[in-house]
């Protein structure tokens, strides 16, 4: 872990660091690309509760994709 930190004070940091770039974007009206776009709510789910594997084989049955694209989709939630 980075800096010694757990998990879950990581995960804690990456929210609000997404909410400060939120806010930072909606101020300067700039627009961030959801990553999540066209990716079903489930595997967007699966994928941020850190059941990546299951979240790219899912998305690899769905789509068509293969699993190396399936992975890089699912990495990028």
């Amino acid at each position: 872990m980075a800096a010694g930190l757990t998990e879950a004070q990581i995960i804690e940091r990456l929210d609000r660091l997404e909410r400060a770039v939120q806010a930072l974007a909606a101020h300067t009206g700039v627009e961030i690309e959801d990553p999540a776009q066209g990716v079903d709510a489930d595997i967007a789910e699966l994928a941020r509760a850190g059941e990546r594997m299951r979240a790219a084989k899912l998305y690899a049955e769905r789509t068509g994709a293969d699993f190396v694209t399936a992975q890089a989709v699912v990495n990028s939630l």
